[in-house]
């Protein structure tokens, strides 16, 4: 394994992206445990269950969960690439809120090509 620095919210969206792929089945319990370790060792064990406890959180979870079933769909032509990308563009926008509310600092992360787009 190897491990790189992040945003807080980026850690945070790794996670809840592993909880919805255990949740289906698709990964065991330990890569969800040594996540969830290695975020208490970053930033503690109150602090994580805090954010994870969190509405933030929560609608991060939701948009990863609208994301995965989005890009599902696209496989299969049900859905235009557009919704995949808007879907992603509304985790990157919970992504954010998480880290303004918890680090009190911006991500990062730069997405690039949303002005192409009128959402808000």
């Amino acid at each position: 394994m190897i491990k790189i620095t992040v945003d807080e919210a980026y850690a945070f969206d790794y996670y809840s992206i592993l909880e919805l792929k255990y949740n289906n089945g698709y990964i065991l319990k330990e890569y969800l445990e040594q996540t969830i370790q290695d975020l208490h060792n970053a930033i503690g064990i109150r602090l994580t269950n805090i954010v994870l406890e969190s509405i933030e959180y929560q609608k991060l979870k939701n948009a990863n969960l609208l994301t995965f079933e989005a890009v599902d769909k696209a496989k299969t032509d049900e859905v235009a690439a557009s919704y995949v990308d808007k879907c992603n563009y509304q985790r990157m926008i919970a992504k954010k809120n998480l880290q303004a509310k918890f680090f009190n600092t911006k991500l990062s992360e730069t997405k690039i090509g949303y002005d192409k787009h009128n959402i808000n």
